[in-house]
């Protein structure tokens, strides 16, 4: 049996391995938008329910550095007084984790800067670095039209918020399209799609909440992971701490408040949010619809 071996050019190679990084692009020239008719409704219907999803996801995504503020707070008045600083000190937990410690004097840490980015050429009017982003992600084509009509920046954001939100569906962008600013629309002269029940007042005050709400949610995503990091090195450090019987001796005779504080973070297990304690709803059924 003979096998055949097809030998590439090196120009061709390149092509393979750049659709395979990228690997929505090979069909980005025939995506278009369905000709559903978007309502009002429909418009207020999503809108609220993507705000109160992304709300709860934040509140979720705080819940670590919300801890650290509790413990930081409980020690902050302690950790003024010398007896309690050179009782620290004979015990060995004189040096606090580094987060908790900038907390404490309530300096609160500095975020990384982000490496600067080489711009490149759209493929069919997306950015590359969206297409990076979302290759690992079963993404409708639809919703490469919808992510055409806004700017590179508005573009790579999107593709941000579908990711964290896991929510890389077509009626989520359409939602994101129809809620950009005209500033930040491809085509900023096109006019605008209007909707039966919302006023263009409406309209903005929704872009404007909308913007915002995402905004904080992005930036409470990219530190929730920091903040886990962080809350796991001072759960550490405040567990050696209320093992000590002569610190926790100490906090009760002279700062009880504050010893109630921290004893309040070991009671909660770690690994678990605030929220868990409560009982989830379930979730509707949607059928998936076909464009």
């Amino acid at each position: 049996m003979t096998v055949r071996r097809v030998t590439l050019s090196q120009q061709a190679a390149y092509r393979v391995l750049q659709n395979s990084r990228t690997r929505h692009a090979a069909l980005l020239e025939k995506m278009h938008e369905p000709g559903r008719v978007f309502t009002g409704t429909w418009l207020r219907r999503t809108y609220t329910a993507e705000c109160e999803r992304t709300r709860s996801m934040m509140v979720e995504a705080r819940v670590p550095r919300h801890r650290l503020e509790i413990m930081a707070g409980a020690l902050r008045v302690p950790l003024q007084q010398d007896p309690f600083r050179r009782l620290l000190s004979a015990e060995g937990l004189a040096v606090l984790p580094k987060p908790l410690a900038e907390r404490v004097i309530g300096q609160q840490p500095a975020p990384t800067p982000s490496p600067p980015v080489e711009a490149k050429s759209a493929i069919c009017g997306i950015s590359p670095e969206v297409l990076d982003l979302l290759q690992d992600w079963y993404v409708p084509p639809q919703v490469f039209a919808s992510l055409r009509k806004m700017v590179p920046e508005r573009q790579l954001k999107a593709a941000k918020l579908m990711i964290a939100l896991k929510r890389a569906n077509f009626h989520y962008a359409q939602l994101l399209s129809t809620l950009t600013p005209a500033s930040q629309l491809a085509d900023s002269s096109r006019p605008r799609r209007k909707f039966v029940g919302v006023t263009a007042e409406q309209l903005a005050a929704m872009e404007i909440e909308f913007d915002a709400l995402n905004d904080e949610f992005l930036y409470c995503a990219s530190f929730g992971g920091i903040w886990a990091l962080e809350l796991t090195a001072a759960r550490s450090y405040l567990d050696r701490l209320m093992e000590n019987a002569r610190v926790v001796r100490y906090l009760a005779q002279n700062f009880p408040e504050q010893l109630a504080k921290l004893q309040t973070i070991l009671d909660i297990p770690m690994g678990r949010g605030i929220l868990a304690r409560q009982p989830k709803k379930p979730e509707r059924k949607r059928k998936h619809l076909v464009f």
